[in-house]
């Protein structure tokens, strides 16, 4: 039973390195899993006040994300093809409810840059790192891709109560 829109407001971030992999990847299952509680195409998240960004500490602006990363969002039915890279700023950091790391060091990485987030910066996954799959196989962007999967499902269940 979806819950109702407006105890669903929920601005959140996730951060990688270079924000072609991991972090659009996160965001890309985020909005799919977000979309599915809701009952609502992804597109239709902002209409029920539910936003899903995501950023690299170290990224460029504009560029796409990485073929494997693209192809393993695919093979979940998840379409990546659209995403531009942008850097960790001030104003992201500061807007986000939540933001969400996928190493310790990116945690550090936004607290540096923004102190203040350090209450609402986690690692996404509590239990351990997600390895960069950058210039790995398509294997290594599968098993990135369900950690990232598993990790978001326990995160929306902590905020909106499990199904």
């Amino acid at each position: 039973m979806p819950t109702p829109a407006a105890d669903l407001y929920w601005n959140v971030l996730f951060v990688c390195t270079g924000n072609t992999c991991r972090s659009p990847m996160a965001e890309a299952i985020a909005r799919g899993l977000l979309a599915e509680r809701l009952g609502v195409e992804p597109s239709q998240l902002a209409e029920q006040k539910v936003v899903v960004r995501s950023a690299g500490v170290h990224a460029g602006d504009g560029a796409p994300a990485s073929e494997e990363a693209v192809l393993e969002m695919h093979r979940q039915g998840l379409d990546l093809s659209q995403h531009r890279t942008q850097p960790l700023t001030v104003d992201l950091a500061q807007d986000a409810d939540v933001i969400f790391t996928m190493t310790d060091r990116h945690r550090d990485w936004v607290v540096a840059l923004l102190p203040r987030a350090a209450d609402k910066t986690f690692r996404l996954d509590p239990q351990a790192d997600v390895a960069d799959p950058v210039g790995q196989d398509a294997t290594m962007y599968r098993h990135a891709a369900r950690q990232i999967r598993q990790a978001i499902e326990k995160r929306i269940d902590e905020r909106y109560g499990s199904r």
